[in-house]
C-alpha cells in the first residue's frame, strides 16, 4: 500500500513540474516552427500538453508494478507513451464545442513526418528485438512488439483524427505527436535491451523529438 502511494505522489509531482502554461504553449509551438503564435494557437497548445499530462498521475503506478521496467527511466517513458496514446485516442472524438478546420489537400503521414525519424526507429526497433530475441527473451520480445505496436496507434491516430482549431497548429502538433512517439518508443526499446542500448535509446528520442518538421509540409 504504501508503494502505491508513493508511485500516485510522484504521479502529481510529475503533473505540478509538467503542468502546461500559455508560456510553455507558446514555447511548443515556436519548436515546431508555428512563428508569432496568437493566443488562440497558444490554448490550442495548452490544451494539447493538458490532455496527455492529465493521465500522467493515474497511469504512473499502474506501469510501475505492471511492466518490466521499475528500475531506472523505464517506467518514466512508458507513462508518457501511454499518456500519448490514451490522449491522442481521445482526440479521435473532439468535443462537440471545438472548432473544426478542414484541409484543402489530402492528410497523410508523409506530410506530417519526417522519414528519417521513422526509419530510425523502425531500425532500432528491429535491432533491439533481434538481440533481445538472441538471448531468448521472449517475455522482453512481446514488450517490444506491444511498445511498437502502441508507437503504430499512435502514429496512425495522429494522421486520421479530426482536425481542430487553428490549422497550422494543428498540423505543428501531429507532427509533434508522431516524432515524440517514435522516439519513446526507441527509448522504450533501449530501456528494455539496457547494456549501452538504454543509452542510445534515450539519443534517440531526443534527436527524433527535436527533429524540425519540413516548413512546405506545415505552412499549407
Amino acid at each position: 500500500m504504501a508503494a502505491v502511494v508513493v508511485f500516485v505522489c510522484f504521479g502529481l509531482l510529475l503533473l505540478v513540474l509538467l503542468w502546461p502554461t500559455a508560456s510553455n504553449g507558446k514555447r511548443l509551438l515556436k519548436k515546431w516552427q508555428v512563428l508569432d503564435p496568437t493566443d488562440a494557437q497558444v490554448a490550442d497548445a495548452v490544451r494539447y500538453l493538458k490532455r496527455r499530462r492529465m493521465l500522467y498521475p493515474w497511469l504512473y503506478p499502474a506501469i510501475g508494478y505492471f511492466t518490466p521496467l521499475r528500475d531506472g527511466h523505464g517506467d518514466i517513458l512508458v507513462t508518457v507513451l501511454v499518456g500519448t496514446l490514451l490522449a491522442e485516442l481521445l482526440a479521435l472524438r473532439p468535443p462537440r464545442t471545438a472548432r473544426r478546420v478542414a484541409s484543402l489537400t489530402p492528410r497523410g503521414l508523409s506530410d506530417i513526418a519526417s522519414k528519417w525519424v521513422l526509419r530510425y526507429y523502425v531500425v532500432i526497433v528491429v535491432v533491439a528485438t533481434v538481440y533481445v530475441g538472441s538471448y531468448l527473451r521472449w517475455d522482453l520480445v512481446g514488450w517490444l512488439l506491444l511498445s511498437a505496436a502502441v508507437v503504430g496507434v499512435i502514429i496512425w491516430a495522429a494522421v486520421t483524427r479530426p482536425a481542430t482549431g487553428d490549422q497550422d497548429v494543428d498540423m505543428a502538433l501531429r507532427t509533434r505527436s508522431v516524432h515524440v512517439s517514435a522516439g519513446l518508443g526507441a527509448a522504450v526499446a533501449g530501456a528494455l535491451v539496457l547494456s549501452p542500448w538504454g543509452f542510445i535509446g534515450i539519443l534517440a528520442w531526443i534527436a527524433m523529438a527535436n527533429t524540425k518538421p519540413v516548413p512546405a509540409k506545415i505552412d499549407r
